[in-house]
């Protein structure tokens, strides 16, 4: 529950200290993508999205650590470096994930409709016409998608928080897997909630706020002229927008909190450990004392 509150209380901090900074990193990784993009002929494009999400999520917990008082230097090149590599992994892991949460839908449904659960049954596309099938199969995949997704991410804050901090100047790297797990329920908790409110702020961010800049875009560079937008719809697209980075603040907060709590586990286990072995030590030399 600590957890939970700290996290929450320190996601305004960053929130606030992020608006800028993912505005500039948009925008160059919009520029660099679409220069790669050009040179590889579009290979590179299902990369872009999952390493410049690691980039900002790497970036956001760095600033949740530098509210908590690591004001170390960035090392752009190595939180570059862990970008690419987190950014890859992820990128299979939840993939892994979203084909496991298919196949579980879908044998949800032949058990809800009384047929045996056999892979021949998950390649028969005909069963997509269905709409028993259907129902069955896009309710039990909205529900495990949604808890082995967010598991994923759960898992992998940990590391992802050490990853960020070995971004600074002076630190030692981290393991990979350094932490995973850690900390998980009452991630788990954090994350779902976001990850669901997410959805509906990703909807209205594009609806009041990407689709009206594109048309503007496009009507600028046409008929020269900036279309006339509702008031009420670009505050709703701005407030949207805000709320939409709050709640990955608040991810980035809940993960930076989490490997403070770690390290503080780890180091009560090793100052444990020395009065463990003295008082061993201590208990031999009385045992020889009454021989």
């Amino acid at each position: 529950m600590g957890l939970i509150v700290k996290s929450f209380t320190l996601s305004f901090g960053v929130f606030g200290r992020m608006i800028l900074p993912i505005l500039a990193i948009m925008v160059v990784s919009s520029i660099l993508w679409g220069l790669l993009n050009l040179i590889s002929g579009g290979y590179l494009s299902f990369l872009s999205g999952p390493i410049t999400a690691t980039f900002i999520g790497l970036f956001g917990i760095r600033t949740a650590l530098a509210l908590m008082g690591d004001n170390r230097r960035t090392e752009y090149e190595i939180l570059i470096l862990y970008s690419v590599l987190y950014g890859v992994f992820l990128l299979i892991a939840k993939g892994g994930a979203l084909l496991l949460s298919d196949i579980a839908a879908v044998a949800y449904a032949d058990w809800r409709l009384g047929d045996a659960v056999s892979f021949r049954n998950f390649l028969n596309a005909e069963k997509s016409l269905q709409l028993a099938f259907g129902f069955y199969a896009l309710s039990a995949k909205a529900v495990v998608s949604l808890v082995m997704y967010t598991s994923v991410c759960v898992v992998m804050a940990v590391p992802l928080a050490s990853a960020a901090r070995a971004a600074g100047r002076g630190t030692p790297s981290a393991g990979f897997f350094a932490g995973a797990g850690r900390s998980f329920i009452p991630l788990f908790c954090i994350f779902a909630v976001s990850f669901f409110l997410q959805f509906f702020f990703e909807l209205f961010t594009s609806l009041f706020a990407m689709i009206p800049l594109l048309l503007s875009v496009i009507s600028i560079v046409f008929s020269q002229t900036i279309p006339d937008f509702d008031l009420d719809a670009l505050l709703k697209g701005a407030a949207a927008s805000a709320g939409l980075l709050w709640l990955h603040s608040w991810i980035w907060a809940a993960s930076a909190v989490a490997l403070g709590k770690a390290d503080q586990s780890s180091e009560q286990q090793l100052t444990a450990a020395p009065a463990q072995a003295a008082t061993t030590i201590d208990m031999r030399a009385l045992r020889k004392s009454r021989e």
